[in-house]
């Protein structure tokens, strides 16, 4: 897990692997990042890894952006 304060711009990033995103509960995470935070509007963010491969579906992603898919 990776966590990136970025109060100043009003959020936090969080960044979860797939094995915690079955090992931690996001509502709990967010009420434990938030009970600090004195800024009135903070949003919590989270970045989740998806379940697909990563190579192919950047390969793809790219391709099509280029226009040679």
């Amino acid at each position: 897990m990776e966590i990136y304060d970025k109060r100043k711009k009003g959020y936090i990033e969080v960044w979860l692997t797939k094995e915690e995103q079955e090992m931690y509960d996001r509502s709990e995470l967010t009420r434990l990042l938030l009970k600090d935070v004195k800024e009135k509007k903070c949003m919590i963010m989270f970045f989740l890894s998806g379940k697909e491969e990563l190579y192919n579906n950047t390969e793809g992603l790219l391709l099509k952006n280029l226009g040679c898919a």
